[in-house]
C-alpha cells in the first residue's frame, strides 16, 4: 500500500503542470474563452491571450504562463514538441507550450519575463546594512 501512495505522489508531482492546466481548463474554459475572444485584434501579429496562471518568490521573480488563442493552430507543433524556443506570434522566447484544446494553449514563459517585456532580465535588488543598530 505504501509503494502504492508513493507511485501516486510520484506521478502527480512530475505532472502538477499539466494536471492543474488541464483541471483549471475544464472547469472554466467558458469564461477563459469569451473573455480572450472579447479582446480586440492584438498590434504586429500577435495571438490574443489574457494571463492564465502565475507564481513567484521574492528575490527569484515572477513566472506567467498566457492562455493563448491560436486561430491557425501554428503552436501545435511547439506544444508536441516539449521545447522551449521562439513561436510566431508570441513575443520572446518561451519555456513551454501546452495544448488545452485546438487552437487554445497554454504559453508558460522563463521566470523574470513577460508577454510585454520579454527579454527584460530579472532584476534582484538587496539591500545589505553596513552597520548594525544598537
Amino acid at each position: 500500500m505504501l509503494a502504492v501512495f508513493w507511485i501516486f505522489s510520484f506521478a502527480l508531482f512530475t505532472n502538477h503542470y499539466a494536471i492543474r492546466n488541464n483541471m483549471r481548463w475544464l472547469l472554466g474554459s467558458r469564461r477563459y474563452k469569451a473573455e480572450v475572444l472579447a479582446q480586440s485584434a492584438p498590434p504586429n501579429g500577435e495571438l490574443k491571450r489574457v494571463e492564465w496562471d502565475g507564481w513567484g518568490f521574492p528575490g527569484a521573480g515572477n513566472t506567467y504562463v498566457y492562455l493563448v488563442f491560436d486561430p491557425t493552430d501554428s503552436l501545435a507543433a511547439a506544444a508536441k514538441k516539449h521545447e522551449p524556443g521562439k513561436f510566431d506570434g508570441i513575443s520572446g522566447k518561451v519555456l513551454r507550450v501546452s495544448r488545452l484544446e485546438d487552437r487554445w494553449y497554454a504559453v508558460l514563459f522563463y521566470t523574470g519575463q513577460t508577454w510585454d517585456a520579454p527579454n527584460q532580465p530579472r532584476a534582484l535588488s538587496i539591500t545589505i546594512p553596513t552597520a548594525i543598530p544598537r
